[in-house]
């Protein structure tokens, strides 16, 4: 009996729609997509170690036997090409068979082994390749309805394991415990990993912002920032939240005021036609009036969603305006050496006449205290 080809879903056919539209606009017969990322965008296959060659006509996913029976799971739709040789190999036998003589290729995700590779079989065949840089990580920048469901979804278990993390949170527990509790509580509500290796600030520790969590015990009256992430089907949260342990030292209930409404003011300020370069400094602007304009040193915010930082930013150099589909975090912070920091986060959706915010946790200074 013939086997029946598996049309994919409308979400997907509308995104490969919009891809091989930017094909023709790059005048190209091929894309090779090497950066795992957007292979599982352009294919819906979340596994690993595999290529898409995407043609107007056919998706090629390139792979191996770890991975077959996955992708006729995830997505039947495509051509399935179980490698025997390298992938290099694989794609030269895909386009001398299809004819095609010039290729795309990701230069922003082509390492040099690999382009080595691809030219060196290549070449004798007379097929060349294009650098295309960021053509798909644009297409991404603006979710579509089935993307926003999962990173919905990646929120929402990262907002219930911090709840239950924080309800079983004692003076004593180390900085690495905490972190190791709050993956595990992620996974158990359905996550597959965490977004980023979770920071945990103890104390003065507060004022590294990529600080890594250490055997450092927790204290009463010690502020405690969380910054942490769920993945979830390959879309992944950011979040970050203070707790204080019995009195908030004054110090930090003065900064903890200001950064609340710095980030306030910067998610008003989001829309649709707006520049990002603009809503960062409407945040800064806060920070920088209250006095601490020096403690506030990185940007307000990143794109979000496949990659943690995705190519979209919210700083005093982005040259990027948004667009209804973007999901941004919005992160102020003040820092202070010696004492500890304050940064609040949540993750935002450009909408078409303003913005949504996606997470939902409380921001206030007393939904942050343990009673």
């Amino acid at each position: 009996m013939p086997i029946t080809k598996i049309s994919a879903p409308g979400f997907m056919l509308d995104r490969q729609a919009r891809i091989r539209s930017a094909l023709r606009d790059e005048k190209l017969p091929a894309l090779l997509v090497t950066n795992f990322a957007d292979v599982s965008y352009a294919t819906g296959f979340e596994g690993d170690d595999s290529w898409a060659l995407i043609l107007p006509d056919k998706i090629y996913l390139i792979s191996d036997f770890r991975y077959v029976e996955q992708i006729q799971s995830q997505c039947p739709w495509v051509t399935l090409v179980t490698r025997k040789n390298s992938l290099a190999d694989e794609v030269a036998k895909i386009l001398k068979k299809r004819k095609i003589t010039l290729a795309g290729v990701q230069s922003e995700a082509l390492t040099l082994r690999q382009k080595t590779m691809l030219e060196s079989v290549l070449r004798p065949l007379k097929i060349r390749l294009k650098p295309v840089p960021e053509v798909l990580i644009k297409l991404r920048h603006s979710k579509d309805s089935h993307e926003l469901g999962l990173l919905e979804a990646a929120i929402q278990i990262a907002q219930d394991a911090f709840l239950a993390t924080k309800a079983q949170l004692q003076p004593g527990i180390t900085e690495n415990e905490l972190a190791g509790l709050l993956g595990f509580e992620m996974r158990k509500r359905g996550a597959s990993n965490s977004s980023f290796d979770t920071i945990i600030c103890a104390g003065a520790n507060g004022s590294l912002p990529h600080y890594q969590p250490a055997d450092i015990q927790i204290t009463p009256n010690m502020a405690v920032l969380c910054d942490w992430g769920a993945t979830y089907r390959g879309y992944r949260s950011d979040l970050t939240r203070m707790i204080f342990i019995g009195k908030v030292p004054p110090k930090i209930r003065a900064i903890y005021k200001i950064v609340l409404a710095a980030q306030q003011a910067a998610i008003e300020a989001i829309g649709p036609g707006i520049s990002a370069r603009f809503v960062d400094k409407t945040a800064r602007d806060v920070i920088a009036r209250a006095g601490y304009a020096k403690n506030f040193g990185h940007g307000l915010g990143h794109g979000v969603g496949r990659d943690i930082h995705e190519p979209l930013s919210l700083s005093p150099k982005s040259t990027a305006i948004l667009a209804p589909g973007m999901v941004v975090t919005v992160e102020p912070g003040i820092y202070l050496p010696g004492i500890g920091g304050v940064r609040i986060e949540d993750d935002v959706l450009v909408t078409h006449d303003g913005c949504r915010v996606l997470s939902t946790l409380p921001r206030d200074i007393d939904s942050a205290q343990l009673h």
